[in-house]
């Protein structure tokens, strides 16, 4: 299985187009070249060396315009990329070089801002000459000097974070020089600066005075327990008192008990308050838990 994906990923075209360029077949390794950049899965290495390969065949053959619209293609894909100048032909390399002037007059460095997340700036630096020796990140903190930091390139990309104080406004910008310390590109200058502003206080809110007034719910609770006091305290008294009457209609040998009609009402009076009495502890219960849910809302 291994074997059959690399054979898979491989491009043979291009391994038929290098071993007819090595026979000096250059027209038939041209026609591979061309299917060979039509491959689905060609990569950016391959992309360069199939272009390369047909450019160096294009002029084997005396074709200098496909000669150039190949290494043209390839400059603007990889604008660094450079030739072998000890095994090339002085042949290619002269339309190498008029291509990659051609395309980059003046030797022209370019500094390309890339998206970068927060707190962060990000660049590629476009250099096909390979002038640049040293980028520097200038920096100005409020009304301070200007103040030079080196910034590493790395694969022609450079990541720094964006300059920040913590009280007073930053002024920054980037330069890319060379050897002799000649300013080649810039993003931002000295006149027209990038700006890091100072960062806010952020405001800090006075803590609340507690409310000295009660919310309608706990007043609602108030009253509710109050009533549920009341009601408890109405029901006890008529209960005891029912119990009294109550007793006083058994005892015959007094008043009203004396008198078996007399007795009867008493009795009977007896229960309609304990009922009475029941009924107000009812409502006091309700009373009770109607103020804790109150209380608690």
């Amino acid at each position: 299985m291994l074997t059959l994906a690399l054979a898979q990923a491989a491009n043979p075209y291009l391994d038929e187009a290098r071993q007819l360029a090595r026979e000096l077949k250059f027209s038939d390794a041209i026609g591979r070249l061309r299917v060979a950049r039509q491959v689905p899965n060609l990569d950016r290495t391959e992309r360069i060396e199939v272009l390369e390969l047909l450019a160096k065949c294009h002029v084997a053959e005396g074709d200098r315009p496909e000669a150039e619209a190949a290494f043209s293609e390839l400059l603007s894909l990889e604008p660094e990329h450079e030739l072998d100048r000890e095994s090339t032909s002085p042949k290619i390399l002269t339309v190498f070089d008029d291509v990659k002037r051609q395309l980059f007059p003046d030797q022209r460095v370019t500094l390309i801002e890339e998206a970068a997340p927060p707190g962060r700036f990000r660049a590629r630096v476009v250099d096909p000459f390979k002038r640049v020796s040293a980028v520097l990140l200038m920096v100005r903190t409020g009304d301070g000097p200007w103040e030079a930091k080196p910034v590493t390139l790395e694969a022609r990309r450079l990541d720094v974070a964006t300059p920040l104080a913590p009280t007073l406004t930053v002024t920054w910008y980037l330069q890319a020089t060379d050897a002799a310390g000649a300013l080649l590109a810039t993003i931002g200058s000295a006149e027209a600066p990038r700006v890091t502003e100072r960062p806010t206080s952020p405001v800090v809110s006075p803590p609340l005075a507690p409310d000295e007034s009660l919310a309608p719910t706990k007043v609602a609770g108030v009253v509710t327990g109050i009533v549920a006091l009341v009601a408890v305290g109405v029901g006890t008294g008529l209960q005891l008192n029912a119990q009294a009457l109550e007793r006083a209609a058994r005892d015959p040998s007094r008043p009203p008990g004396d008198w078996a009609d007399t007795a009867r009402t008493t009795h009977a009076e007896a229960v309609a308050r304990a009922q009475w009495s029941i009924g107000l502890f009812a409502t006091g219960g309700v009373a009770a838990l109607s103020a804790t849910v109150l209380f608690a809302w």
